[in-house]
C-alpha cells in the first residue's frame, strides 16, 4: 500500500470538472446498481486515483479493490462464508473498517456494523440477534469477544478475525464469482435503540448506491472534490460518504473522531471541499473561539441535519460556504433536501422538499392529510428504503404501513409508507419544518409543548452549548418542563445562571413553555444518529443527577446541592427498580435532598415505561430513621418543607402505575415507617422493627399515616402512635404491618419476585392499584390535617423541645 501526502491531492488551480451526476439525473436509477460494482468500475477507470485517506496514509481505488477481493476470497475459502451469511465489524475509524465492509459484500455476505464502544450486554445482543458467523475486530476488543463467547454457549461458533492479521495476502486480487444485484442485502444497520435494544434495518446495495447517487446529484460534487467525515464508521454517515466517494470518483478523508476544537484545522490540512455534520456538531463548532483562519479553507458546500435556526446564517457568514439541510433516517436514507441555490432556506428552519424519488405526506393520527401550517406526522415512501427490520415483523408492520388515500399506496416495501414519528408542518413555500417527535412533547396543564421549540430557544444563548427538554411528572399540571443544559466552558453552574438563561428564553416562548426545572450537565448521551438519547439522559439524572434548580419553587427554599440525593442508589433487577437508602452510619436518615430525589425516582419508574415495579429498601441494620434530626427544621418554612417532602413521597408512590414494595431490612423509624405504609406490600426480616417516637418528641405523623395506619392495623394504630412501642417482626406480621417475613439474604429477591408475580404480561395491574389504593382526595385531606397539627406543634414549642430532648438524651449516654 502506498503512502500519499494529503496536500498532494490535486492542485487548486485546476478548472473544476463537470458534476459526476447532473442535477436533472437525481431521480434516475444509478448507472451501476451495487457498491461492489462501483468499486470495480472505479478501479478500472481510475486505478491510481486516491479513494480513502486516514491520517497521512491513503489508498487508491485499485488498491482497495485488490485488498477487498483477496479478503473476500479468504472469507469464502477459509471461513466458509456463503451468500447471506452475516459478518460483523467492531472497529474504530481505521482503513480496515471500509475494507472489511466491502470485502464482506464481495463475498455476498451481509455486514453487521457494531458500535466500537459497546460493552458485553450490547455486543451479546447484536451477535445473537444478527446471527453473525464471523467478526472483524482488533486486539483492543478481542478480549471482550473472548469473554462474551466463553459466557454464551450458543455463540461458540462465531469466528473472530484480527484485521491486522487478516490472512488475505495469498489470495487472488480478482473478485469472487458471487452473484450480487441491486436487491442483495448489504447491511443489518442497527438503529439507536433509545427504548430497549436496537433494531436492525435491512439495507440493500440499491439503498447505498441510490443514496450516494442522490447526494451526488444534489451537491454537484465531482472528481476534484475532497470529502471528509468525522463520525464513527459504524454509523450511517461514513458509509454513505463512502458510497458518495465511489459514485463521484473522489477521495474520502476519515478522521479518527469528531473534535470541535481541531475539526477545521483538519479541514484545512486535507483541503476538504465537502463535509456533513449533524446533531450538536454545528453548535459545538460555532461555540469555538473565532479565528482569523476561519475562512482559510477550500470548503465549497456543507450538508447538515439539525442546524439551530438562529445559527444558520452566522455559520455561513463565519466560514463562507453554504450550509444546507438534508433530512433522512436509517430506515429511509435521504428524504428531504434544501438546494444550495436556495438562499431563502438560510435560517428558515425548513428541512427542504422531497427528493424526486420520494413522496412525503403530513398526516393526523387517522392518516388524513393536514392543512399547510398544521402539525402532523411526516410519512414517507419511495427509494431508497429499508426492506424492514431484521427479525422484527411486528415492528416492520407498525412502521411501514399504509398511509395514503387510494392511488397513494406508496412505493416503500410492500407498498407501505414509513411512519417517521417526526412531527412537522408544511410551510407556505412547500418546505417541511420539524416541530418535534410524536413522543417528544410535554403535556403541561392541557397545553402541548414541543421540546424542539424550547431547545432552540435555549440554544440561542451564548452560554449554552446544547439543551434537551423532557417532561417532568407534576401532581398539579400532569407534566412540567425540564431542561438539561450543557454550558459553555467557564460559565458557572449556579442558580443565577439558570435564572438568566431561562429568563432570556422566556422572552421568546409562551409562558406555559418556559422550563421550571434546569439541570446542568457536562455532556449528553447520544444515539448513533447523534440525537440526544432522552431515555438515557433521564435515567442518568435519576442515578447521577447534575446540579439542578427548581425555578418554580419559593425563592426562600434552598436549591438542592450538586450532590442532592447522594444517599439513594438505583439499580434495575429483572426490570424492577430497586431503590436503596445508603447512609447506614446515620441509620439511613433521609435529608430533604434525598427525600426530593426519592419522590422523583419513584415517579420516573412509576410510569411503567422503564420498570415493571419498584422495591424500596435500606443498607445496613436500618431501613431508615426517617427525618434527619441532625438537620431538623428550625424555621416555619423548614417545617412546611419537611412535611411537604414526606407528603410528596406518598403522592409519588400512590400515583404509580406499578406495584411498590417495601423491603424492610431492619429498623424503620418515624417518617420512614410511614413511607412503608404507602407501599402496596411490606416484606421484612426477623430483624425488622417498627418504631413511632413522634408523640414523645413533639412531632406529628405525616405521609397520610392518619389514614393509612387505620386502614392497615385498625385499633392497633393508637397504641403504635401514642405509646411508641417498638414492634418486632413477629408482632408486625400478626397485626398486618408486614405481609411476609423472610431471611435477610432473600429479602430484596423476594420483593422483586413479588413485583414480577403481580405484573404478568397483559395484566390489569395498574387498574387494580388505582382501585385498591386510597383515593387522592382522601390522602390530600389527611395531609391538610397533619399540616395543621404540625403547625400547632411548632407554634407551641413542642417540636423544638422534643428534638432538643432527643439530643440531650443522646449526649448523656455513656
Amino acid at each position: 500500500m502506498t503512502a500519499n501526502v494529503a496536500a498532494e491531492h490535486g492542485a487548486d488551480a485546476r478548472t473544476r470538472r463537470q458534476p459526476a451526476v447532473r442535477p436533472h439525473q437525481v431521480g434516475d436509477d444509478p448507472s451501476t446498481p451495487t457498491l461492489t460494482g462501483l468499486l470495480s468500475q472505479r478501479a478500472r477507470r481510475s486505478p491510481d486515483e486516491e479513494f480513502l485517506r486516514f491520517g497521512e496514509r491513503s489508498w487508491t481505488f485499485a488498491q482497495i479493490d485488490d485488498w477487498t477481493s483477496r479478503l473476500a476470497h479468504r472469507l469464502i475459502e477459509v471461513d466458509g462464508i456463503q451468500p447471506g451469511d452475516r459478518v460483523a465489524l467492531m472497529l474504530p475509524n481505521i482503513v480496515h473498517w471500509p475494507v472489511a465492509w466491502l470485502a464482506a459484500l464481495k463475498a455476498g455476505a451481509v455486514a453487521v456494523p457494531i458500535n466500537s464502544s459497546y460493552r458485553r450486554a450490547d455486543l451479546t445482543f447484536v451477535l445473537r440477534d444478527s446471527g453473525a458467523r464471523v467478526v472483524f475486530t482488533d486486539a483492543e476488543r478481542a478480549g471482550l469477544f473472548a469473554e462474551v463467547l466463553a459466557a454464551e454457549p450458543d455463540l461458540a461458533g462465531v469466528r473472530v478475525l484480527d484485521v491486522f492479521d487478516d490472512g488475505s495476502e495469498s489470495f487472488p486480487g480478482t473478485a469472487p464469482a458471487v452473484s450480487i444485484d441491486a436487491g442483495t442485502l448489504a447491511n443489518l444497520q442497527y438503529t439507536s435503540g433509545t427504548t430497549g435494544f436496537p433494531k436492525a434495518c435491512m439495507l440493500t446495495h440499491d439503498y447505498w448506491v441510490r443514496l450516494g447517487w442522490i447526494c451526488a446529484a444534489a451537491t454537484g460534487l465531482g472528481t476534484d472534490d475532497v470529502l471528509l467525515t468525522a463520525q464513527p464508521f459504524s454509523y450511517m454517515d461514513p458509509q454513505w460518504n463512502t458510497a458518495l466517494a465511489l459514485t463521484i470518483g473522489a477521495p474520502l478523508v476519515v478522521l479518527p473522531r469528531f473534535s470541535a476544537s481541531s475539526f477545521f484545522a483538519d479541514v484545512r490540512r486535507h483541503r476538504a471541499t465537502f463535509f456533513y455534520v449533524l446533531g450538536s456538531m454545528p453548535t459545538l463548532l460555532f461555540k469555538q473561539p473565532p479565528s482569523p483562519d476561519d475562512r482559510d479553507h477550500d470548503v465549497r458546500l456543507v450538508l447538515c441535519s439539525g442546524i439551530p435556526v438562529g445559527l444558520h446564517a452566522p455559520l455561513e457568514e463565519r466560514w463562507g460556504a453554504p450550509w444546507r439541510e438534508i433530512y433522512g433516517m436509517t430506515e429511509s436514507g435521504v428524504d428531504l433536501f434544501s438546494p444550495f441555490d436556495d438562499a431563502d432556506a438560510v435560517g428558515s428552519g425548513s428541512l427542504g422538499r422531497a427528493v424526486p424519488t420520494k413522496q412525503v405526506r403530513v398526516v393526523d393520527p387517522d392518516g388524513a392529510e393536514v392543512p399547510d401550517g398544521e402539525p402532523g406526522e411526516l410519512i414517507i415512501s419511495g427509494k431508497p428504503m429499508m426492506n424492514g427490520y431484521w427479525n422484527r415483523p411486528e415492528d416492520t408492520a407498525r412502521v411501514l404501513r399504509q398511509g395514503g388515500p387510494p392511488g397513494h399506496e406508496g412505493m416503500a416495501a410492500g407498498g407501505g409508507w414509513l411512519h417517521t414519528g417526526d412531527v412537522v408542518v408544511r410551510r407556505p413555500d412547500g418546505g417541511i419544518q420539524l416541530v418535534g417527535r410524536i413522543k417528544d412533547m410535554v403535556r403541561r396543564g392541557g397545553e402541548n409543548v414541543a421540546s424542539a421549540e424550547v431547545e432552540a430557544a435555549l440554544e440561542r444563548d451564548d452560554a449554552v452549548v446544547a439543551a434537551a427538554v423532557v417532561a417532568e411528572p407534576d401532581e398539579t399540571l400532569g407534566e412540567e418542563v425540564k431542561a438539561f443544559v450543557q454550558l459553555a466552558e467557564g460559565v458557572p453552574t449556579d442558580r443565577a445562571t439558570a435564572e438568566r438563561i431561562i429568563a432570556r428564553a422566556g422572552r421568546e416562548l409562551a409562558r406555559f413553555k418556559v422550563p421550571r426545572y434546569v439541570e446542568f450537565v457536562s455532556d449528553f448521551p447520544r444515539t448513533p444518529s447523534e440525537r440526544v438519547s432522552k431515555p438515557a439522559l433521564k435515567a442518568r439524572a435519576v442515578d447521577r443527577p447534575g446540579v439542578t434548580y427548581d425555578l418554580g419553587a419559593r425563592r426562600s427554599k434552598p436549591a438542592p446541592r450538586a450532590t442532592a440525593g447522594e444517599f439513594l442508589d438505583v439499580d434495575v433487577v429483572r426490570n424492577v427498580a430497586v431503590l436503596t437508602l445508603r447512609r447506614p452510619e446515620k441509620l439511613n436518615a433521609i435529608d430533604v435532598a434525598t427525600r426530593l430525589r426519592l419522590a422523583n425516582v419513584i415517579r420516573e419508574f412509576g410510569t411503567g415505561e422503564s420498570a415493571r415495579g419498584i422495591v424500596l429498601t435500606g443498607e445496613g441494620r436500618a431501613f431508615s430513621a426517617g427525618e434527619d434530626l441532625q438537620s431538623a427544621p428550625t424555621t416555619d418554612a423548614e417545617v412546611r418543607e419537611a412535611f411537604e417532602s414526606f407528603h410528596d413521597i406518598t403522592r409519588a408512590i400512590l400515583h404509580t402505575r406499578v406495584p411498590v414494595i417495601a423491603a424492610v431490612n431492619g429498623l424503620a423509624v418515624g417518617g420512614a415507617s410511614e413511607i412503608t405504609l404507602c407501599c402496596d406490600a411490606r416484606i421484612g426480616t426477623p430483624a425488622t422493627e417498627y418504631y413511632q417516637p413522634e408523640n414523645g418528641r413533639g412531632l406529628t405523623i405525616s405521609n397520610a399515616s392518619s389514614v393509612l395506619l387505620g386502614r392497615l392495623i385498625r385499633n392497633h394504630a393508637m397504641r403504635m402512635v401514642l405509646g411508641s412501642p417498638r414492634i418486632g417482626a413477629d408482632e408486625a406480621l400478626r397485626i398486618g404491618l408486614l405481609d411476609e417475613v423472610v431471611e435477610p439474604d432473600h429479602l430484596v429477591g423476594r420483593a422483586v419476585d413479588l413485583v414480577v408475580e403481580w405484573t404478568p404480561g397483559g395484566s390489569t395491574t395498574a387498574l387494580h392499584l388505582a382501585l385498591l389504593r386510597p383515593r387522592p382526595d382522601e390522602i390530600e385531606r389527611a395531609f391538610a390535617r397533619e399540616d395543621d397539627a404540625a403547625r400547632k406543634a411548632w407554634d407551641s414549642g413542642a417540636l423544638s423541645a422534643g428534638i432538643q430532648g432527643f439530643w440531650n438524651a443522646r449526649s448523656t449516654r455513656p
